[in-house]
């Protein structure tokens, strides 16, 4: 139940004595007495649920001997604590303002409850009424008169009825001609459309059909010419892209970048391939066929023949044979082991083995040939097509030609010209001379080997010893040589197999010619399905159509019968109302009475349903109103205990500080006070002195100290007795006493009733002295009176 009270606040000052905290009067300057309790471990007794006690005040001073850190620490828990007071005193404000508003939704009940009652006493009446009315109706009704008059009126509801049928049934039967007459437009529509998807599909059908023998009958490949494109030697430093055969040089030219006579001429680089183009045949560097040789030999013969010919020099010949005797050499050399040297006859090679593979794998008789001399060349190794393997050759011979070593030896050996022609030549021959060339490559090393021949027309001569020469001049062996010749290399373009763009012209012709059918196909197969579904629904609507013309006729049959039988009714009615003219007039007089009482009965019926649904609406709000209540009670113990939580913390964080001032008054004794000296070292509280010592009772000048503290003295106008609460901390180490409320119903209290209440109280602020049996020594109570003074007069005091 809530409970309405108007505060009342009086003000006392607190004052320290020693370790103990003293209420005084405002006008009581000097404290004559203290007071001793027996109760050991004691604590401040517990307030009323429903009030809120603070032991500290937002105004109280700081204390002078703290750190910063413990200030700082005492400043965040005074902070806490004035916030768990103000979410009390708003709890409390919540809950003071919903038992305002459930008090008088309480005091409304009532009078929504004798709402209902009236209005169930009214509806009791009218509904008496209206049965004594038709009692009346009853006794005033002619005899038979009601049957006919109600027969008539069946008649005439049957009449009503069979006319909106015969109504309905012509709507229903129009309709259906309209249906009728949609669906044959859509049929007539679809039936068109059809026509058309099926002549598109046709039409489409020979278009793909055209398509197809087109591209049946189109080569799908072509012969395509591509011109040579040669490039051009770039710089050393960069060479000039080969990306296909069309761009790769048949000719020996020099750079001119001011290389010449450099030693490492294979690292030159006028030349780069690049595989972007490549169409070429694949192959292994490590492993070529001599077909594959052969072609890279041919290569050279050409690139070798066309700088001679910028001399004016005769072409160098290469055949079968001068093949042969290639790998005839690159066999020595193999089973000599002979890898990054010439072939040196009488050196590394013998004269016998190289007759043997060479010369005797041709003819016996040699006289007349001579082995002129050789170049040697290196690959990368990571040639994997013969366009990249001819590149490697073409760098090779350029570096041979335009960038050799000091004597240009490779030169010489590829111009084996006259003096004349390029200077000193230590292969030169003044004489009419044939040049042969074969080319071979050892794979041990990478090499190409280049070997040169050479055969004196004029004077064939074997070791001085003339040879005798055929009709064409050259020797027996030489003219071995001649067989089968290869020509050189000469970049004409290339043919190569293509698609052919006609052919994919009539692909492109036939599958756009395919995807016009498909969707031919389809449009017709949407536009047959529409057809016959919209043939469908006009079959339908001419049926419903033969139905709602059946159903007219129907219903017109019924109203011709209905009508037959309201016409006798009437006159039936006729009759008896003739018959009974004298009373009919007492008897719609009782009528027009039942049905005037019926509709008031109806309208205080509804006022009793206003009624009951206003009073529901009362309780279900006088229900939500106890729930919330509760709730916010519930919400102010939580409050409650966190406010007890953090006053703790306070009081410890001002203990810890007091303990700066205190700390010179350990194990001290007071001879006025006879002050136990023994530590207090439990509490039935579980907290501790942190002091480690008995507060003294009689507090010294020096030690006494004005907190300002107050204590808030409240009037309760309902509750007859006192109700004495203080809000306890739970703590013995503060030096912070509680703030203390009392509550009358407007009685007055006096100090002394304030006293003897709070002495009486189970646990007061721990003292540190042992007292006997709980009551007041006679300084105490000396005491208590003379402040009583000042607390008397303070209790008129009120504050809003």
């Amino acid at each position: 139940m809530r409970k309405d009270y108007h505060d009342s606040k009086s003000h006392y000052k607190m004052y320290k004595a020693g370790k103990n905290w003293l209420f005084a009067g405002i006008g009581v300057i000097t404290l004559v007495s203290t007071i001793a309790m027996t109760t050991p471990n004691a604590h401040a007794a517990e307030l009323n649920n429903d009030t809120n006690l603070s032991s500290t005040q937002k105004d109280e001073q700081k204390v002078t001997s703290a750190t910063p850190a413990q200030q700082a620490a005492i400043d965040d828990a005074q902070k806490d604590v004035d916030q768990d007071n103000a979410d009390i005193a708003q709890n409390q404000k919540d809950t003071a303002d919903e038992q305002a508003n459930h008090d008088t939704l309480a005091n409304q009940t009532a009078g929504k409850q004798s709402n209902v009652d009236q209005a169930q006493d009214a509806a009791n009446k009218a509904k008496d009424q209206v049965a004594k009315d038709q009692v009346a109706v009853d006794d005033a009704a002619p005899a038979g008169y009601q049957d006919k008059e109600d027969a008539e009126q069946q008649a005439q509801n049957n009449t009503d009825k069979a006319q909106d049928a015969v109504n309905q049934a012509t709507t229903d039967r129009n309709q259906a001609q309209k249906d009728v007459a949609n669906a044959s437009d859509k049929a007539d529509q679809a039936k068109t459309a059809k026509d058309d998807a099926a002549k598109n599909k046709t039409d489409a059908q020979e278009q793909d059909d055209a398509a197809k023998n087109k591209v049946d009958n189109t080569n799908k490949t072509t012969k395509v010419h591509h011109d040579a494109t040669p490039v051009k030697p770039g710089t050393y430093d960069k060479g000039n892209v080969i990306d296909s055969e069309a761009s790769l040089p048949d000719t020996l030219l020099d750079p001119k970048d001011g290389h010449t006579d450099d030693v490492a001429y294979y690292g030159s680089s006028w030349y780069v391939y690049d595989s972007k183009n490549d169409k070429s045949k694949k192959i292994d560097i490590n492993n070529l066929t001599q077909n594959q040789i052969n072609e890279l030999g041919q290569y050279a013969l050409g690139l070798i023949n066309s700088l001679r010919k910028q001399y004016g020099l005769s072409p160098m010949i290469m055949s079968d044979n001068t093949q042969k005797m290639a790998a005839g050499d690159i066999a020595i050399r193999n089973k000599n082991g002979i890898t990054d040297d010439h072939s040196l006859i009488g050196n590394n090679i013998s004269q016998a083995d190289w007759n043997k593979y060479t010369f005797d794998s041709i003819a016996g008789n040699h006289d007349g040939t001579k082995f002129a001399a050789q170049n040697l060349g290196f690959f990368f190794g990571t040639e994997d097509t013969m366009l990249a393997a001819k590149v490697s050759v073409l760098q090779m011979l350029t570096a041979m030609a335009f960038d050799d070593g000091p004597g240009n030896y490779h030169r010489q050996a590829i111009l084996m010209n006259p003096n004349s022609v390029d200077g000193h030549n230590i292969y030169s021959d003044e004489e009419d001379v044939t040049y042969y060339f074969g080319y071979g490559h050892q794979s041990s090393g990478n090499e190409s080997i280049f070997d040169f021949w050479k055969e004196n027309n004029s004077n064939v001569w074997n070791g001085g010893i003339a040879v005798s020469t055929g009709s064409d001049g050259h020797s027996s062996f030489a003219s071995e040589l001649m067989k089968h010749q290869k020509t050189g290399y000469t970049n004409n373009g290339t043919d190569t197999i293509e698609t052919n763009p006609a052919y994919t012209n009539a692909v492109n012709d036939y599958n756009q010619a395919l995807a016009q059918l498909t969707s031919a196909n389809k449009a017709y197969n949407q536009a047959n399905d529409a057809y016959n579904n919209t043939t469908n629904n006009l079959n339908d609507a001419k049926t419903n159509l033969a139905n709602a013309t059946t159903k007219l006729e129907t219903a017109k049959s019924n109203l011709n019968d209905a009508k037959t039988k309201l016409a006798d009714a009437k006159q039936a009615l006729a009759d008896v109302t003739a018959q009974y003219a004298d009373q009919l007039a007492a008897y719609n007089q009782a009528k027009a009475t039942l049905k005037n009482d019926q509709a008031k009965a109806k309208q205080l019926n509804q006022n009793l349903a206003n009624a009951k649904k206003a009073l529901a609406d009362n309780q279900s709000s006088i229900a939500t109103s106890e729930a919330k209540i509760a709730q916010l009670q519930d919400q102010l113990k939580d409050l409650q205990a966190k406010l007890a939580k953090d006053e703790k913390s306070l009081a410890d964080a001002k203990a810890a500080a007091e303990n700066n001032d205190n700390s010179d008054d350990t194990n001290t004794s007071d001879d006025d006070t006879n002050t136990n000296n023994s530590e207090d070292t439990s509490d039935t509280n579980n907290n501790s002195d942190s002091n480690n010592h008995s507060d003294d009772v009689v507090p010294s000048q020096s030690d006494t100290k004005d907190l300002n503290n107050t204590v808030d003295i409240t009037e309760n106008t309902q509750n007859n007795n006192v109700e004495n609460t203080a809000v306890a901390n739970n703590t013995k180490s503060s030096p912070v006493t509680q703030n203390v409320v009392y509550k009358t119903n407007n009685q007055t209290v006096t100090p002394a009733q304030v006293a003897a209440s709070t002495f009486n109280q189970s646990q007061l602020p721990q003292t540190g002295e042992n007292q006997q049996n709980g009551k007041m020594s006679i300084i105490g109570l000396i005491g208590l009176a003379l402040s009583s003074l000042g607390l008397a007069k303070l209790f008129g005091r009120k504050h809003v």
